[in-house]
């Protein structure tokens, strides 16, 4: 419980975090994914390849995503 709780803060406060920078980055795509990098930056798991966190945010191919 205290787990679903800790997620859902900090999934509120990153929400919170790109609507206050989400204007510096001009287009659409460009703030989803600069969004989809810091939620990849966060998440637990390795770090290998692009292939996986492109695949979780939903995206055809790794372009722009970190390894």
């Amino acid at each position: 419980m205290i787990i679903e709780y800790a997620a859902a803060r900090w999934d509120l406060e990153l929400d919170d975090l790109f609507l206050t920078v989400g204007h510096r980055f001009g287009r659409g795509e460009f703030r989803r994914r600069m969004r989809d990098h810091v939620r990849r930056l966060l998440a637990r798991g390795p770090r290998t390849s692009s292939r996986k966190p492109a695949e979780q945010a939903g995206r055809p191919t790794p372009d722009g995503l970190p390894i």
